[in-house]
């Protein structure tokens, strides 16, 4: 039997450095970014191939994490880590192929099926919202022109108390 990729956990990223599996996950699903021979994973990555069994995580002491501990630490790490990971792993799950987006001042970007990053467009961004979580009318406003100026449609998963993701697309309409 094969051997997990191993990534360690470094701030508030997952690095797995053997060249071969690097390029094997990336290609497998587009996750993390490429460089110099490197995979680099978001927590919320990191978390979503831990939890099916792709990847095994060790600590800087390099001591094997659990699901329950990597969760702990990336909480402390992120804010609202746990919803945005629910919310990636929903996504995800449908298909889709899910980036960051924090120079748009979002969650993440969302790529059709079969779509690429860096290839094709994504068009939609994505905010992981939690169902008890409220804002102004004002923050809604910036997330649909941020949305609208970068050509995307606004994509909001809002997570109930049980876990599940309902998602609202908000279009930008001029009268």
């Amino acid at each position: 039997m094969a051997t997990k990729p191993v990534g360690i956990l470094i701030k508030k990223e997952v690095i797995i450095d053997n060249e071969k599996e690097a390029s094997s996950l990336y290609n497998r699903g587009k996750f993390g970014t490429l460089e110099k021979n490197k995979l680099i994973l978001s927590l919320i990555e990191a978390l979503y191939l831990m939890e099916k069994n792709a990847i095994k995580i060790i600590d800087y002491k390099r001591k094997n994490m659990s699901v329950k501990s990597f969760i702990q630490r990336a909480s402390k790490a992120e804010p609202k880590f746990y919803i945005r990971y629910l919310v990636y792993k929903d996504i995800r799950s449908r298909g889709y192929i899910t980036k960051t987006a924090f120079k748009y001042g979002a969650d993440f970007r969302v790529y059709e099926r079969g779509g690429e990053p860096g290839k094709t467009h994504a068009p939609w961004i994505l905010y992981a919202v939690s169902e008890s979580e409220t804002f102004d009318w004002r923050k809604f406003a910036a997330m649909n022109r941020v949305a609208h100026s970068v050509r995307k449609k606004l994509l909001v998963g809002i997570v109930d108390d049980e876990g599940d993701v309902t998602y609202y697309e908000i279009k930008w309409k001029r009268p």
